[in-house]
Order: structure tokens, then sequence, then C-alpha cells
């Protein structure tokens, strides 16, 4: 990576030395620091109104160059190093586009595409991102405050009550999302079907038990449906049930609270009730 912004370093400044005076400084470099203050953020377990953005597992910047899109440089960061939501950065004169990124787990990022940006096994965090477009001058500002803001929706599923001993995987399929973005648009890259396999065994025996799956969207609102099949360790099916017509939205969490394993002998209807709050919950109760 540092091999490639050296590449781009020096392909600006043979560039801008060519171009007329009036328009460029004949050549030179800017050093600009990025300040993660804060982020809109309601935790999953908890309504908060707005939360520092160190409280994110991972922050992230990746330089694109603003014509060609290329990727001229990333700076990856995990919780707990020193700095930890400053960035730093020095480049050649002319026009970028730099992207932020904060989420949690463990999965890696690809960065290298600023319209596909993604994660290991098609992992979607709770994510958060800023994109901005930067012009380096002599007159540029030293110093910027970065807000990120939540791009993903939540789809929360809570099975109350009886819970099998035998317990051991919930998968939910997901259909009308996606689980890579185009941090120009700020939406799903394509809509694509995502799987994603729970290892619930800790909770078999217990009285309840909640998975929450997140996706891109590719507008404000979308439509998805979801499969949920719970499983024992012989891959055997305990229960399972289809979500079709979800409503889902940026920054919204939809929850759907019932007894998936119903008494041990049937499984319950799922009936409705919705409830909004700072992440405009929209609750399901079956």
């Amino acid at each position: 990576m540092k091999k490639t912004f050296i590449f781009f370093a020096l392909l600006a400044i043979m560039l801008t030395s060519c171009s007329n005076e009036s328009e460029k400084p004949a050549d030179g470099i800017g050093t600009i620091r990025f300040d993660v203050l804060n982020y809109e953020q309601v935790s999953l377990d908890e309504v908060t109104r707005a939360s520092a953005a160190t409280a994110l597992a991972h922050l992230e910047m990746a330089i694109y160059e603003a014509s060609s899109l290329e990727i001229v440089d990333s700076v990856k960061t995990t919780k707990g190093d020193d700095g930890y939501g400053s960035f730093s950065v020095t480049l050649p004169f002319g026009d970028y586009i730099i992207v932020f990124l904060g989420f949690d787990g463990s999965k890696a990022s690809s960065l290298k595409q600023i319209q596909n940006i993604g994660f290991a096994d098609a992992n979607v965090p709770n994510f958060f991102y800023k994109t901005l477009s930067l012009t380096v001058s002599p007159t540029s500002a030293e110093n910027q405050e970065i807000t990120l803001s939540r791009a993903v929706s939540a789809f929360s599923i809570k099975s109350q009550g009886y819970i099998p001993n035998n317990l051991k995987n919930i998968t939910i399929v997901a259909n009308g999302g996606g689980y890579r973005f185009n941090a120009q648009g700020g939406s799903a890259t394509s809509v694509s079907q995502r799987t994603a396999t729970f290892d619930v065994s800790n909770y078999a025996g217990k009285e309840s038990v909640s998975i929450t799956v997140y996706a891109f969207l590719q507008s404000d609102e979308a439509t998805m449906s979801f499969n949920v099949t719970a499983t024992d360790a012989n891959g055997d099916v305990l229960a399972e049930k289809v979500f079709p017509n979800v409503p889902m939205r940026i920054n919204q969490r939809t929850i759907y609270t019932g007894s998936l394993f119903g008494d041990g002998t049937e499984t319950q209807g799922f009936n409705l009730t919705l409830e909004n709050d700072v992440w405009s919950d929209i609750n399901y109760t079956y």
C-alpha cells in the first residue's frame, strides 16, 4: 500500500508541474488531520442519542484519487490503539475522496474499490461512515472534524419461552438487501442473498435467544424477506420460519419477538406490534 501511495505522490507532482500555474501551484504537499468525534448511534441493547467514536471496535480511513477513484492509501485502526479516532494524512496537491468507516465485529474490511466496500465472509457489521471530497492546496484547512452516520438496517429475531436442549445453530437467509457498500452513493452496491449461521448452543435449554443481522439497502427503505432455521448438532431442523415483506429502513431495527419453538410441540404464529425510538425500531410479537 505504501508503494502505491508513493507512486501516486510522484505522479501527482509530475502532473501538477505540467499544469498552468494560474490553475494550481506547480507542486507541493499538504498535511490534514481528521478527528472522528462522534456519530449518530443508538446501541442495540441500550438507547443512547450520541456516543464517542471510540466506542466502535474499528475506525478506518481510505483515500481515493477523485477522477480515477483509484485507492491512494488506507489506514486501519482498532479500539485501544494510541490516538484512536484521529487520522493524519500528507498528500500531494490535488483532489481526493476520503472515506471514513466505523464498525463493530472482527471481520476484515476490503477498501480497494470505493463503490464496492465489503467484509470477509460477506459479513455486514453495525456500520457507520462518512464520505467527503477534499482538495489539498496551500489554503486547505489543517484540521477537520468528522461525524459518522449509520448506514445499515437491522433485523432481529427474539425467541422467548421454550428453547430446546439440543439447539445448536440458527441460520438466517436474507433477501432484498446487500452485503457490499457503495461509499459514493451511501447504499448497497447490489441486492444479493446473504446467509449467516450463528452458533447459539450456549442458549440451549434456556428461556430466550436473540439474533441480529444487518443489511445495506439500495434506498433509505426497502422490503426484505428472512428465512430463519434452527438446527441441532446433526443438522436436523428444530424449527423454521419465513418472515416475508419485512419493512427495513436505514438506522431502523425491525424486531420479531415471540416463541420460535412454541411450547415444544408446535410453533406459534407471529402477531404485530409497533414501537419507535431513536433507532426507529419496529417490533413484532409472535
